[in-house]
């Protein structure tokens, strides 16, 4: 595990201004960082999700709309895997960034993005078909809180995937993992974002957030069964899948 001497604040003023700071270079890093690979994860967390083509998909923690372009293009046959998407985040930054994508992609009609909190999702009861959070559930206050809001949110039989940050169980990747995310990372990140905090805050939020063993029981109590949690690019990051109860 990546240690810290203290839990980051992640109080939603706070996290939502960060990502305000950091939006304009947010893409550009993420795939830098990530040598591209983030983009493997999002088609997989899609993919897990077994859609027709026909669901609406509500996107948690939704950034600049990566995940609700991909809903929107990630079926093999090139059709779309969801009808349409609605994505959910607290930056206003973030989202006027992710307004633009979607314009440009011609998507509007298909993806509205919302301004909201992971643990007060602006959706009735009942009234999704499927739920993503990549990388921004580790973000939010009461992880049990946003997961028992997922499940409220989710017609039964709901499927939900979560993309998040992890710590490689195998020796000698676990080390290189853990020197390059605790000092190469947030170097770089404060090069080119020009923000102190935000990519200190990364590795710091990694380090605190539930055991993949953990965070499936906290599904598990939030309603949800068939959980699973499978390692990608060597437990660098968890791709976690669940059903809403009936």
């Amino acid at each position: 595990m990546i240690f810290v001497a203290t839990p980051p604040d992640k109080a939603p003023d706070r996290i939502a201004g960060m990502f305000d700071a950091i939006a304009p270079r947010y893409d550009l890093l993420n795939h830098f960082l990530s040598a591209g690979i983030d983009r493997r994860w999002r088609a997989a967390a899609i993919r897990s999700l077994r859609l027709t083509g026909r669901e609406t998909l509500l996107d948690i923690c939704c950034g600049t709309a990566d995940v609700a372009l991909e809903a929107r293009r990630g079926r093999p046959s090139g059709r779309p895997a969801a009808a349409r998407v609605v994505g959910v985040d607290f930056s206003g930054a973030m989202l006027a960034l992710g307004l633009r994508k979607v314009r440009s992609a011609g998507e509007s009609a298909r993806i509205t993005l919302l301004r909201g909190d992971a643990m007060r999702l602006p959706a009735a009861d009942r009234s999704v078909d499927a739920a993503t959070v990549a990388f921004g559930i580790r973000n939010v206050q009461r992880p049990d809180v946003a997961c028992a809001e997922m499940a409220r949110v989710l017609r039964p039989g709901g499927r939900l995937a979560i993309l998040e940050f992890g710590v490689p169980r195998i020796p000698g990747v676990r080390a290189a993992y853990l020197w390059y995310f605790t000092h190469v990372l947030p170097r770089i990140g404060r090069a080119i974002s020009g923000h102190d905090a935000a990519y200190s805050y990364l590795p710091a939020s990694v380090g605190t957030f539930a055991a993949p063993s953990e965070f499936v029981e906290i599904l598990r109590s939030a309603g949800f069964a068939e959980i699973h949690a499978d390692p990608l690019t060597f437990g660098i990051v968890y791709l976690y899948t669940a059903r809403r109860l009936g």
